[in-house]
């Protein structure tokens, strides 16, 4: 009869810990049942055709002054990979500081608008001048329900979603298809997509592009989140059982003629 007892018992508080346990949504990033200040999705917005990369603060550039491998960040000669040079850093006022013509302002110009106005700066000093410039650091960042979390480095341009997701060793067991965001723009007017992968008509260029600084989050499916509740409870289901344990152990010690001070 105890032993039932304490199995209902027990059942009671599990039924109760566990009662939180659903969909553990505070595990949610970038929750939309929040209120916040995303704006409308961004894939109508964008043509990858037509992007190219704008330099920012801490960009690093690659910068190749033509036969002045003094004025350059790199010598050709030397075979030296441009992503493995350090190149020069872009201030946070936005400027880079160079030979010859000093401090020059190159943030929110193309890497071929930064050649060209170098170019010309350059060639107030030295004869035939001509400068290529290339972004070495443009990256992606991708977390949540991947792999290898982390930041993705994007060699051309853009990337794709796809590539994103293979370079981070692809979706875990537990990620929600259906729900991989993409945010991106600035700190004051984030923009933010969701692609649907199991959906083909989701599969459309602009939605799965990836530009440089994007973010994407894969967020974890119901499986997952109710893992996590029930993973915090089970300390507190222990502890229950421990003291129906010593309540139980209790009432029978209680029961036998040893606690009888009568005898």
């Amino acid at each position: 009869m105890e032993k039932t007892s304490k199995v209902v018992m027990l059942s009671l508080v599990v039924s109760m810990l566990l009662g939180g346990c659903a969909a553990k949504d505070e595990y949610l990033l970038f929750n939309k049942n929040k209120a916040d200040t995303l704006q409308p999705a961004f894939s109508s917005g964008y043509s990858a055709e037509v992007y190219e990369s704008r330099i920012v603060p801490n960009n690093r550039l690659s910068i190749l002054v033509f036969n002045h491998p003094e004025l350059s960040t790199r010598d050709v000669r030397a075979q030296v990979n441009p992503r493995d040079e350090r190149g020069v850093l872009v201030s946070r006022d936005g400027t880079i500081d160079l030979p010859l013509i000093g401090v020059i302002r190159v943030s929110g110009l193309t890497a071929r608008e930064a050649a060209t106005l170098l170019t010309r700066e350059y060639a107030k000093y030295v004869k035939h001048a001509h400068v290529t410039v290339d972004i070495l650091n443009k990256r992606a960042f991708i977390m949540g329900e991947v792999r290898n979390p982390g930041r993705v480095d994007i060699v051309e341009d853009t990337s794709s979603l796809l590539e994103l997701l293979a370079t981070s060793g692809g979706l875990t067991d537990f990620a929600d298809r259906q729900k991989i965001h993409i945010i991106r723009g600035t700190r004051n007017r984030p923009m933010m997509e969701t692609v649907d992968l199991t959906r083909l008509s989701a599969l459309s260029p602009n939605a799965l592009t990836i530009y440089p600084n994007d973010v994407v989050y894969v967020e974890p499916n119901e499986y997952r989140r109710r893992n996590l509740g029930i993973a915090e409870a089970i300390p507190g289901i222990e502890i229950a059982g421990r003291v129906l344990d010593v309540l139980f152990t209790g009432k029978q010690l209680t029961n036998t003629r040893i606690f009888d001070v009568r005898h």
